[in-house]
Order: C-alpha cells, then sequence, then structure tokens
C-alpha cells in the first residue's frame, strides 16, 4: 500500500486500493444497500420518537432537551468517526481492516440506542446516547471507506448511487414506522435499532476483504493518534467537505424538525401531524428515488459531478422559500417533494465525488471519517440549531429562509473545487 502523506495528492488516491470490482459492482452493491438501509431506518425512527420520548421526560423543556441530547451526541460521533477511521485504516487482519469494526460498531450502537426505552432519567439518556453514537461512528467510518478501497472510479456513481438509494428509502421507512410507533414509543425505541445490528453483521460476513496481514504500518505512538484528527490541508478536500456540511445542516434542519414543525408552526393536531409525517415518508421515497436512480448513473455516463450537485442545491434553497412564506400542510408535503427529489440527486452523486476528491491512498478511512463528519454530523446538529434558532426569536419562517442561504452557500463551495468536474 502506498505511504503517501496525507494532505498530498497521490496519482492513485482516486483508484481503489483493495481488489477491483466487477463493471455490475458484484454482490458488494446490495450488500452496501443494506448496511446502509440498517442504520439510516433506525436514525429515522428515532429522530421521531426521541422528541416524543422528550415531551414524555419534560413536555415544557422538550426542545431545550432534544437540543443538548443531539449537540452532546454530535460531539461524540465527531471524535469517534475520525477516531474508529484511522484505527481501521491502521488494523491488520486475515478478514481485512474494515469489516470487524463495522460488526461491532453495529452491535454497541443498536444496544445503546435499545436501552434508551429502558429509562426517563435524563443524565442516563445522554450516557446511552453518547453510547449509540460511539457505536454508529465505529460502524460508519470503515463503512464509507469500502467506496473508494474496493470501487474504481468509473464506477462511484452507480455505487454511490445504490448507496444513497439504500438511505433514502430508509429515511422514509424509518419516518412511517415512527409514525405507527407514535402510541407505542418505547416500543419502537427497542424494537427498531437492531436492524444497524443486523445489517452490519450481514455486511461483515458476506462482503469479504482481502487479507491485510503483511501491509506495513507505522508503530503506534501518541503522536500518531494526534495525527489521527488532523484534516488534510488540500483544498479540494475542505470545499467538498463544507459543501456537504452547509448543504445537509439546511435540509435537515426540517427533516429531522418535522414533528415540532408540524405541531408548532403549522398548527396541526395529534392526529393531522401522524397522517402527515406517514405521508411525507411515502412522498419522499418516491421523489428521492427517482432522483437517485437518474443521477447516479448519469454522474458515470458524462463523467461529471458537479452540475449535478449544485443543481440539486439550488433546488433545495429554493424549496425553503415558500415554506417560510405559507404554513400549511400543503406547503410542507410540497418541500418534501421538491426537497426529496434534489436530495436524492445529492446523495448519490456527492458520495461518489467525496471519494474522488481523498487527498491520500494510504488513509481512506480516517480521511472518509472526516468527511462522513459533515454526512452525520448534520443530522444531529440540525435539532440543536433549530433550537437556537427558535429561542433567538426568529420562529421557523426565518430558520427556513436561513436553511435556503446555507444551500447557496454550499452550491457556492462546491463550484471552487478544481480536481473533479
Amino acid at each position: 500500500m502506498s505511504q503517501t502523506t496525507a494532505g498530498t495528492p497521490s496519482p492513485s488516491a482516486s483508484e481503489p486500493s483493495g481488489p477491483p470490482v466487477p463493471a455490475r459492482l458484484g454482490k458488494l452493491g446490495p450488500l452496501l444497500f443494506q448496511a446502509h438501509f440498517g442504520w439510516v431506518v433506525a436514525l429515522g425512527v428515532s429522530t421521531t420518537l426521541i422528541p416524543a420520548l422528550m415531551e414524555q421526560v419534560d413536555p415544557e423543556a422538550k426542545v431545550a432537551l432534544y437540543g443538548v441530547l443531539t449537540a452532546v451526541g454530535a460531539a461524540a460521533g465527531l471524535v469517534a468517526n475520525i477516531l474508529f477511521g484511522s484505527l481501521s485504516d491502521r488494523t491488520r487482519s486475515r478478514f481485512g481492516k474494515r469489516n470487524g469494526w463495522i460488526a461491532v460498531g453495529g452491535l454497541v450502537s443498536a444496544a445503546s440506542l435499545s436501552a434508551m426505552s429502558t429509562t426517563s432519567s435524563f443524565g442516563l439518556l445522554i450516557v446511552l446516547y453518547i453510547g449509540y453514537q460511539i457505536g454508529l461512528n465505529a460502524l460508519l467510518a470503515p463503512l464509507y471507506a469500502v467506496l473508494p478501497d474496493r470501487v474504481p472510479t468509473e464506477r462511484r456513481g452507480l455505487a454511490s448511487a445504490v448507496i444513497g438509494l439504500g438511505m433514502l428509502l430508509a429515511q422514509s421507512a424509518g419516518a412511517v414506522i415512527g409514525a405507527a410507533f407514535l402510541d407505542e414509543i418505547r416500543t419502537g425505541m427497542a424494537i427498531m435499532p437492531w436492524a444497524i445490528a443486523v445489517t452490519a453483521l450481514v455486511f461483515a460476513v458476506f462482503a469479504k476483504d482481502r487479507p491485510n496481514l503483511d501491509e506495513p504500518r507505522e508503530a503506534f505512538s501518541l503522536v500518531e493518534l494526534a495525527r489521527t484528527f488532523k484534516v488534510p490541508a488540500d483544498r479540494d478536500y475542505l470545499l467538498a467537505l463544507f459543501g456537504r456540511l452547509t448543504l445537509l445542516l439546511a435540509y435537515f434542519s426540517a427533516t429531522l424538525y418535522q414533528l415540532f414543525i408540524l405541531q408548532d408552526y403549522i398548527k396541526l393536531d395529534a392526529a393531522g401531524v401522524a397522517g402527515t409525517v406517514a405521508l411525507a415518508g411515502v412522498i419522499m421515497a418516491v421523489a428521492s428515488g427517482i432522483g437517485t436512480l437518474i443521477s447516479g448513473p448519469l454522474s458515470d455516463r458524462i463523467g461529471r459531478r458537479k452540475p449535478l450537485i449544485i443543481l440539486a442545491s439550488l433546488i433545495i434553497a429554493g424549496a425553503f422559500v415558500p415554506l417560510a412564506l405559507v404554513p400549511t400542510r400543503g406547503m410542507f408535503l410540497t418541500f418534501i417533494a421538491l426537497g426529496g427529489f434534489a436530495y436524492g440527486i445529492y446523495i448519490a452523486v456527492d458520495q461518489a465525488l467525496l471519494s474522488d476528491v481523498l487527498p491520500s491512498d494510504a488513509n481512506h478511512g480516517k480521511d472518509m471519517g472526516i468527511l462522513n463528519v459533515a454526512n452525520t454530523a448534520p443530522q444531529f446538529l440540525a435539532p440543536g440549531v433549530a433550537g437556537l434558532a427558535l429561542a433567538s426569536g426568529i420562529g421557523y419562517s426565518g430558520l427556513f429562509l436561513v436553511s435556503a442561504g446555507l444551500a447557496v452557500f454550499s452550491a457556492f463551495l462546491i463550484t471552487g473545487i478544481r480536481r473533479v468536474r
């Protein structure tokens, strides 16, 4: 394996370092699909049920409690993602470097999230949520590194679309399942997290990697541990990182806060909220699925990533504006349809772009772990950011306009990337 220094582009940085995958991806495609479906469907359920659980803990402080919980979890997840990505880079075993971490992370995250169903102590809920975040990111950092490790550049649009489709369908399924459990919150919280463990174990068992016991590695030291958290000083890498972070933070401020938006902004009753969440899940699945299926293969065919990502960002920005002006159920569902279609385009192509801008072929796990912070952190930061925005007095309308601005800024950042078209 190349010993290229992180931050210095390598001629082979965009090529897989493991065994090449056949043109049709082989069994790796469906295994990636189900692995990402598993963790995202559990996330989708939890983002509906955890706010409801906070309402049980303290109805008056539900927004603040949810914001604190997700902010603390995001901090733990950020550190864990980078750390476990680096550890997987350094792992040498007859099973390869990624699969063991994926299996263990799936079990830890599922057990921690499921255990949240057993308590109403906010302190214990925070501890368990931190455990969930650590386990989830121990799974995700090596799982995302599989794409640059094992998929050739010319097939990454297709592979990214497969991953994106699994995630998008899981988000929609999670919203529908979460809505179905709103009358049995703790039952849903106890059962659904185990989807993470099952799909992670399936991937670890069947997506076999090559043994790497003979690969060299640097001796472990505190200096090397500290270097784990050094972000590569690569212009394109940083633009891709912050472009994704700002876009997803904008998008998730609405989609992950939908329970409170429907209750407090659109003023629906309990039955209306449950029905709208379920319908929004179906609309999201259809719209985002169409966007994903079109854009991933199209990106490979035309050999370009940036135009599709920029287009998706601008559509999301435009979808926020009517929702900010007209607080109705119909406008919310319109946002879900337009935003979902654009998000489908984005998620299918952006993962390929992230793989293409990696600066070193020796540190896929660490570098994808840092980039993955931009993929996962907004899902946990958005409720906290939204809570702060609402506390400032700008209301949901102001929050949506800020989100539109973030989406436009994301598109601007992507235009500056030079190494990828």
